[in-house]
């Protein structure tokens, strides 16, 4: 089914059909289409308060801590994400629950009949775009976090006006479409801020960074930079992790954090900014709260111990500032690893060799992942013990053999390893 396959069970094999012909259509930067969508359903995007993110690294985290803090403090949330680990139903959720297969079915035949009267040829990603602030706008909801699909300037989700948006953790990804240096990426990302917004950042690369300024700037947007404008400190306590944010609005001590990796740091402080932001002007976030949807928020398949012993961990970082990040927190792992085959192989195997004893190499199921001798050769390479076994399940019953013999077993590359995996464990 092209690049992705469509999978929801529970959804008529018409809607995945439909779905998966929209896949074929690739990807098309541009507005166009989603304008003409939004006017035909009433503008949808329009009747709900709206936090937008564009981050390389990160973006489902920082949301999904947002999407918690709102709800917490009593507020009726949409959070529109992808890609999704396992069913197509994850991209769309209204307090955490994502939408029911029937709704989804009245929304794709609603927007469909809509599209094909009036000759709009949607992408997939403009007509997941569609069903999202349309269901948004149904349900009433009162905030959505929405997550930008690539780049911002030219992303269908670029239609909402937001409160406040974020952009940060810019890397090298998707530079076929959004450009080649890191400048040109966050100019791309830039592109969500609109006049008189909130911008969150956590951005330190000089020359992202100064593209971000510039654009605020020219929007007379106001910018909250990491360390500068907020500071986030973490601890571990036994096997417990705890944050403190110091920001203009909101000062948080020691509260418990149930997103354990290094890596969140960053992620939780951002939120945290926007929340502070947020209080800022005038909404009503109690700190009490706050500090209650930090111990609950979830995000499966980041940094995930599905289990202790034998010991299994899932993690969806897919490029090298991914791995870097990762490697922060593992030691003498057996790696069962596939990426997609757009990705710099050589430079995420040589991160993950500092931490990784074995490689098991192996493909997910569809026609993005990399062939699994590629990432075989490269593990030699690098002087890695390396096993190669392209059939995924196969793979995983490899390195769960490997668990159950008292090694520590890490599962990542995509989050399409990732998904599989947790279809696999299930």
């Amino acid at each position: 089914m092209g690049k992705m396959d469509i999978i929801s069970p529970g959804l008529p094999v018409e809607d995945i059909g439909y779905l998966s012909r929209l896949v074929l259509h690739g990807i098309k930067l541009g507005l166009e289409n989603i304008e003409n969508l939004m006017k035909l359903l009433d503008d949808p995007h329009r009747k709900f308060k709206s936090v937008h993110i564009a981050v390389t690294n990160g973006k489902g985290s920082v949301a999904s801590i947002i999407d918690r803090i709102l709800r917490e403090s009593g507020y009726k949330v949409g959070k529109f994400t992808s890609p999704h680990l396992i069913d197509l139903r994850e991209r769309f959720q209204i307090n955490g629950i994502p939408i029911s297969s029937e709704e989804l079915h009245r929304q794709i035949r609603t927007i469909s009949a809509l599209a094909e009267e009036h000759n709009i040829v949607p992408t997939f990603f403009e007509f997941c775009t569609a069903v999202a602030f349309n269901w948004f706008a149904e349900e009433n909801i009162d905030w959505a976090v929405v997550e930008v699909g690539m780049g911002g300037r030219l992303d269908s989700t670029n239609v909402i006006f937001p409160e406040v948006c974020v952009i940060t953790n810019i890397g090298l990804e998707h530079t076929q479409y959004l450009g080649d240096t890191l400048e040109k990426i966050a100019g791309e990302k830039a592109g969500i801020i609109k006049q008189s917004v909130g911008v969150i950042t956590g951005e330190t690369k000089e020359e992202a960074i100064n593209k971000i300024r510039q654009v605020a700037d020219e929007k007379e947007s106001e910018i909250w930079e990491i360390e500068r404008d907020f500071v986030i400190k973490r601890s571990i306590v036994g096997e417990d992790v705890f944050v403190s944010y110091s920001g203009k609005n909101l000062h948080i001590s020691n509260a418990k954090f149930n997103l354990k990796a290094t890596y969140q740091t960053e992620n939780v402080g951002i939120a945290l900014a926007v929340a502070d932001f947020l209080i800022g002007k005038g909404e009503k976030l109690e700190k009490d709260k706050i500090v209650e949807a930090l111990a609950k928020v979830k995000w499966p398949g980041r940094y995930d111990l599905v289990s202790k012993n034998p010991y299994l961990l899932l993690d969806c970082a897919h490029n090298p500032d991914g791995m870097k990040k990762l490697v922060e927190d593992i030691d003498n792992m057996t790696i069962v690893l596939s990426v997609a085959d757009d990705k710099d192989i050589a430079r995420i195997v040589e991160i993950l060799s500092q931490k990784a004893n074995y490689f098991i190499s192996t493909q997910f199921y569809g026609k993005r992942a990399l062939p699994a001798e590629k990432i075989k050769n490269v593990s030699d390479k690098c002087g890695k013990k390396a096993v190669l076994e392209a059939d995924f399940s196969k793979a995983m019953e490899k390195g769960w053999g490997r668990a159950l013999l008292g090694e520590k077993v890490l599962i990542t590359g995509s989050i399409y390893t990732v998904g599989q995996a947790f279809e696999w464990l299930i």
